[in-house]
């Protein structure tokens, strides 16, 4: 590690036994290739890889809905996040991660292109609502979005729209990381909407290599 990250509220959201479906939202645009801190040769997307095993072995096991439905359909598959990948204003699934299949699922990313938040978002809440749609409101797990990135995009303003008005069983976790003016702009629009809205929040792991931190500052936020 070669700098400490901020001290950052990593709390739970949620209370004991309330039921969640976690939805990863992942930045893989370029710029997540810079050094993850000022004069380190470890880049943002390194700590990344790094991070996310950890997040999985936990989050993946935990999938709200995955063993119902495998016992239903007598399937064989894992189940575990669901992962989107964002860059260059598109958006793709990259499925459903666990321990048994992550090295492969994370050798699929394409890293690189610009920033537009946008289409990941609603990549994000299509996956809910295809899964949870013909659910009634009052039985639906909560959605968590948890969304990394560091920050540079190019439609901050239309997301930080978004956090402003997520509500009932919406929650959004946005942890961003690196530094630089981009960086901290987004940071301060996003934090502002967090300070009166319950259902966002906003964590910067700053310019950290510690995959660790970041890792288990997102699980404690998710539990």
């Amino acid at each position: 590690m070669t700098q400490e990250a901020a001290h950052i509220d990593v709390s739970p959201m949620f209370k004991t036994g309330v039921e969640k479906e976690p939805i990863l939202l992942l930045d893989v645009t370029g710029s997540n290739g810079e050094p993850a801190a000022p004069g380190s040769s470890v880049r943002r997307l390194d700590v990344i890889l790094e991070a996310l095993p950890q997040i999985v072995a936990v989050l993946g096991a935990e999938d709200s809905q995955a063993a119902d439905e495998q016992a239903a359909a007598g399937d064989d598959e894992a189940g575990g996040l669901m992962t989107i990948t964002f860059a260059s204003n598109t958006a793709k699934v990259l499925g459903d991660l666990n321990p048994e299949n992550i090295t492969q699922k994370l050798r699929e990313i394409q890293w690189g292109g610009t920033t537009y938040i946008m289409p990941g978002w609603e990549l994000v809440v299509e996956n809910y609502m295809e899964e949870f749609g013909d659910t009634p409101i009052t039985e639906r797990p909560h959605l968590l979005c948890l969304c990394i990135t560091d920050g540079e995009a190019l439609d901050t303003d239309q997301f930080a729209q978004v956090l402003s008005q997520t509500k009932g069983g919406i929650y959004i976790a946005v942890a961003v990381l690196g530094y630089g003016p981009a960086h901290d702009a987004a940071l301060a629009a996003y934090q502002q909407i967090a300070t009166t809205n319950k259902h966002v929040r906003v964590v910067t792991f700053g310019a950290t290599t510690n995959a660790d931190e970041i890792a288990q500052g997102l699980l404690s936020i998710a539990q």
